[in-house]
């Protein structure tokens, strides 16, 4: 199997990075109320992208023979568990952190099973980078809230 990244990879890879990268500039340098729009859109959009990347995972084990089950549904439940808590917990910055987090997870996490099998062999490349950078969106509105 190919490591190389194909150019949907890409596409689809770090464009739903970019609103939380927007976000993250945002917090610092859009007016008033913005700011806080800002944060909320980080949120919503950081757990959606979160909750979809948990059913990739499960959905490569499903269709993927050479896949663990236990570790498909171990990520994809950890996943969906952090996406989801970012929504109802009572505190911006909380959800920050936890996306944030649950960001880096994947990064590592995926990394990994691309290179074992359990997810496409091109995520080995595309996740770090990819999931890094939206975590760097949203440590940036963390900081804003933190600051």
């Amino acid at each position: 199997m190919s490591n190389r990244i194909p150019l949907d990879g890409k596409i689809l890879g770090f464009g739903p990075m970019l609103p939380l990268v927007a976000a993250g500039i945002g917090v610092w340098t859009l007016p008033g109320g913005w700011k806080v729009v800002a944060i909320n859109c980080a949120i919503i959009w950081g757990a959606l992208i979160l909750a979809f990347v948990a059913g990739v995972r499960r959905g490569y084990g499903f269709g993927n023979q050479g896949a663990s089950k236990p570790t498909e549904i171990a990520a994809a439940l950890s996943y969906f568990s952090i996406a989801g808590l970012s929504l109802i917990v009572p505190y911006a910055s909380i959800a920050m952190a936890l996306l944030a987090a649950g960001y880096a997870f994947v990064a590592l996490l995926d990394r990994r099973a691309g290179r074992r099998g359990n997810a496409p062999a091109y995520f080995a490349k595309l996740r770090g980078p990819q999931f890094l950078l939206g975590a760097a969106g949203l440590a940036a509105c963390w900081a804003w809230l933190m600051h």
